[in-house]
């Protein structure tokens, strides 16, 4: 039964609150697609930079704009095979404090290689595991490091700088189908021409090139990206496809891609379906799921319910929803009370708001022209949070609505509260 506690101003804003109105959005599923990744990567772009090595690259801070692009490059080039959040950023940290206690830059170091060796062998560095010194890669000995340095330095003398030399590749390959496909290529013969070697620049011609990728849209993307390069259009950034990400794609949204050039392209056409302008946008995200965990290789050991794009996923294993039903006593009483504390802020309020089969426990609507689709509980748990992302997913299938999800309970446990809030923006409200 539709219960209406509140109803004054919602129609000022053009909200409709007919429960019939099929979506008239075309291509509504990828729509929906995009709205979820947008707000994830509004949320978490902050979040990205303590679990990426876009966080050592940024806390590099020298004002030469040719250092800082050497020092991405080297960063990304490096970034495989190697924790990320516990061993390779902290590292990355170490080996960038070091070099600028010691009054050098990142240059000092590409055009020097006695320093460089040095350099090297003597930084310190925190890891989760104590106090560490020197340079250590599962795959990558000091001698590979030197060598790529030696390459940085080729391609600088030759050309004048890093960005030097892309830019008039870019320039050369504008008229290219595919821009950044020859920018890419001529950049990795030129590593290797200039004495790099795998595997820290793979030789292949058919690799997907991830981390290259990875480095372009740092340059090129603004916030949390380094926006330095300018004259290249974020239009034309390729995707960083590797095995998770290739998992993630088909998972969520059944795109089948292979590990080479070509699956490169098919990925990134796919987000441009969604995102044309700037479809590399997404990559925090869609890599997020997987570097947290959310989405293991056994989808039976996946944490669908904390993964941020898990109410867009065709595989994801929420909690199913609960069948529609009145709301309980004590839900009810929890509702009362909410509504008691923040009313004011409310002008309409629709309990058992129904979804099909069936029902969220509340539909809000605030005066700031927030909406809210609502799961109400004694303790935050972790069916709550798969119930309520569900709930937001049917919201917008059946109405063609996106609301904020929310949870209003007695008590939320604070660790569960905070992932609940940062991976799938869910508002958790305690009352007493």
């Amino acid at each position: 039964m539709l219960t209406l506690i509140s109803l004054c101003n919602a129609r000022n804003c053009g909200l409709q609150v007919d429960c019939g109105r099929e979506s008239r959005m075309a291509d509504a599923e990828l729509s929906y697609v995009a709205l979820v990744l947008d707000e994830a990567y509004e949320r978490l772009r902050d979040a990205y930079l303590r679990t990426s090595v876009l966080g050592p690259v940024r806390l590099y801070s020298a004002r030469d704009q040719a250092d800082r692009e050497l020092w991405a490059l080297f960063c990304a080039l490096l970034d495989f095979q190697m924790p990320v959040a516990s061993l390779l950023s902290p590292m990355l940290t170490g080996l960038a404090e070091h070099i600028e206690r010691r009054g050098l830059k990142f240059l000092d170091v590409v055009y020097d290689a006695d320093l460089a060796g040095k350099v090297l062998s003597e930084f310190e560095w925190s890891s989760s595991r104590g106090l560490k010194k020197g340079f250590t890669h599962r795959f990558v000995k000091v001698r590979d490091v030197i060598d790529l340095l030696a390459a940085l330095k080729g391609v600088c003398e030759t050309y004048g700088s890093l960005g030097s030399f892309v830019e008039d590749s870019y320039a050369r390959h504008m008229r290219d189908e595919e821009p950044m496909e020859g920018v890419l290529k001529d950049l990795q013969k030129a590593l290797l021409a200039c004495g790099a070697r795998p595997p820290l620049v793979p030789m292949r011609a058919n690799s997907c090139l991830k981390r290259f990728n990875l480095f372009f849209r740092w340059l090129v993307r603004p916030y949390p990206d380094l926006g330095l390069w300018g004259f290249i259009d974020r239009r034309h950034l390729l995707v960083s496809l590797d095995a998770n990400l290739q998992r993630v794609l088909l998972r969520a949204f059944n795109v089948k891609v292979g590990l080479n050039w070509r699956g490169v392209l098919e990925a990134t056409r796919f987000l441009r379906r969604l995102n044309p302008e700037d479809p590399t946008k997404y990559d925090y995200v869609l890599s997020r799921v997987s570097m947290m965990g959310y989405c293991a290789k056994d989808l039976a050991r996946s944490q669908c319910c904390l993964c941020p794009v898990a109410s867009a996923c065709a595989s994801s294993r929420l909690s199913k929803p609960v069948k529609a039903r009145p709301l309980a006593k004590e839900e009810m009483e929890i509702l009362r009370r909410y509504l008691e504390v923040y009313g004011k802020e409310l002008d309409m309020v629709v309990t058992e708001y129904p979804l099909g089969k069936y029902s969220a426990d509340a539909l809000i609507h605030t005066v700031y022209c927030d909406e809210y689709v609502v799961e109400v509980e004694r303790e935050l748990n972790y069916s709550a949070i798969g119930q309520v992302v569900a709930y937001r997913y049917l919201l917008h299938k059946i109405h063609g609505r996106f609301a904020k999800p929310m949870i209003i309970c007695r008590r939320a446990p604070k660790e569960l509260k905070e992932v609940a809030q940062l991976e799938q923006g869910i508002a958790v409200v305690e009352v007493p």
